[in-house]
């Protein structure tokens, strides 16, 4: 009768962490975006949530001020693993320059890596797009103009939601008003979504673009250099 206990706690330890790694696999991982600009006032922020909480991630840019040919962001970034909070505040610029070297290096991870597209169309089909809510009034100060303006703010609208709806779950009904504003020029927009994600999901996004890249011609130093040289 003693005998069985040990092989009795082994199955039970087995099974308790078979249903963890479950629950574990099946978590959501929350993504939250929010976009808003009123006038001059310009703010955006992204937060990401995973394992029930544990992990969070928080990425905010209160100020954006554009000067010329740049644009000025004050940046502010948080993280918690685990209860470890780390927050970092900086300001960083985007030129004509920069934008061109980021495409560039977009192009040059295209052509590096095997059907990168596909992981990425792939990888969509598995988020789920709980909630969508962007409102936007816009005015010109003459009525023909403010008409028009509103008009083809909702055809970006549109289009862009069914550009999203082949690529992600839809999972509730996107909320957008355009609000034309007759009496005077202005444009203020607000845009909020929230995705989700299995964790499953994403740790097996994530397997198989580290694949991707060390099939790549020069494996993942190859990618480094892309993403890290100036």
């Amino acid at each position: 009768m003693t005998l069985g206990y040990p092989y009795g706690w082994i199955t039970a330890a087995g099974l308790f962490f078979l249903l963890v790694l479950t629950l574990i696999l099946a978590s959501p991982v929350v993504i939250n975006g929010h976009l808003r600009r009123e006038g001059s006032n310009d703010d955006a922020e992204l937060k990401i949530k995973a394992l029930y909480g544990i992990v969070r991630f928080r990425y905010k840019v209160p100020i954006i001020q554009f000067t010329g040919s740049t644009v000025q962001l004050k940046e502010q970034l948080s993280a918690t693993n685990a209860g470890i909070n780390t927050w970092k505040q900086y300001t960083d610029e985007i030129d004509a320059d920069r934008v061109v070297s980021a495409i560039d290096k977009m192009k040059l991870i295209l052509q590096l890596t095997k059907n990168l597209t596909g992981w990425v169309r792939q990888t969509m089909t598995k988020v789920r797009l709980v909630e969508w809510k962007w409102n936007t009034s816009v005015g010109t100060g003459d009525a023909m103009w403010t008409a028009m303006a509103t008009g083809f703010v909702w055809s970006v609208k549109t289009s862009l939601l069914g550009i999203l709806s082949q690529m992600v779950k839809l999972k509730a009904e996107p909320v957008m008003h355009v609000q034309p504003i007759y009496q005077h020029p202005a444009f203020t927009t607000e845009w909020s979504c929230i995705a989700q994600i299995r964790f499953g999901y994403a740790i097996l996004a994530g397997l198989q673009l580290l694949v991707r890249m060390k099939k790549a011609k020069g494996g993942v130093k190859a990618w480094q250099n892309i993403l890290f040289k100036a």
